[in-house]
C-alpha cells in the first residue's frame, strides 16, 4: 500500500527530473487536471496536460542532447495530508542550477513551490501549483530569447 507523503514527494520530484530532462508532454501529464501560476505574472499561466506541455515547451531552450542543462532541487517540503477528504497541500522551496558550455554552473532561480493535490480513485494528483520566484540569476541561457517563463 502506497503512502500519501511519498506519492506526493514523487509527483514533485519527478516534475523536477522531467524538467531537466526536457520531457515537457511528461510534466504536462503531471498537470493534466491542473492549473499553473506564477505571483506577479498569471493567476493562471497554464491548464490541462497539453496547454502545460506547450508553455514549458515554448519558453525553454532545450539543448542538442534534449534537456534544458538543468538541476531542478526541491526542498524543505512541508506536506499536510487530509485523509478524509482526499485533499493536500505542500509548501516546498525549489532553486534550479544550470551550466551550459556558456554559463559556468550557478543557480539562476530560486523560488516557493505552493501545491494542492487531490486523490481519485486512490491515486495523488495535482490540483494546482502557485510558484513564488524569490530570487533570480541569468536565465539567458534557460529561456528562449525575449520570453518569459509564464505570460
Amino acid at each position: 500500500m502506497s503512502d500519501a507523503r511519498s506519492d506526493i514527494e514523487r509527483l514533485i520530484f519527478t516534475c523536477d527530473m522531467r524538467n531537466d530532462a526536457g520531457d515537457f508532454d511528461g510534466v504536462g501529464e503531471l498537470f493534466a487536471h491542473a492549473t499553473i501560476g506564477i505571483a506577479g505574472m498569471a493567476e493562471v499561466a497554464c491548464e490541462g496536460a497539453q496547454g502545460t506541455a506547450d508553455q514549458f515547451r515554448s519558453v525553454t531552450r532545450v539543448y542538442p542532447e534534449g534537456g534544458a542543462r538543468t538541476h531542478h532541487l526541491s526542498t524543505n517540503l512541508i506536506i499536510e495530508i487530509d485523509e478524509v477528504a482526499g485533499t493536500a497541500t505542500c509548501s516546498s522551496h525549489y532553486m534550479m542550477y544550470q551550466q551550459t558550455d556558456d554559463l559556468p554552473l550557478q543557480p539562476i532561480n530560486a523560488g516557493r513551490n505552493f501545491d494542492t493535490f487531490e486523490r481519485v480513485a486512490g491515486v495523488w494528483r495535482w490540483k494546482r501549483r502557485y510558484i513564488t520566484v524569490l530570487l533570480s540569476g541569468d536565465m539567458s541561457h534557460h529561456l528562449v530569447q525575449d520570453t518569459t517563463p509564464f505570460t
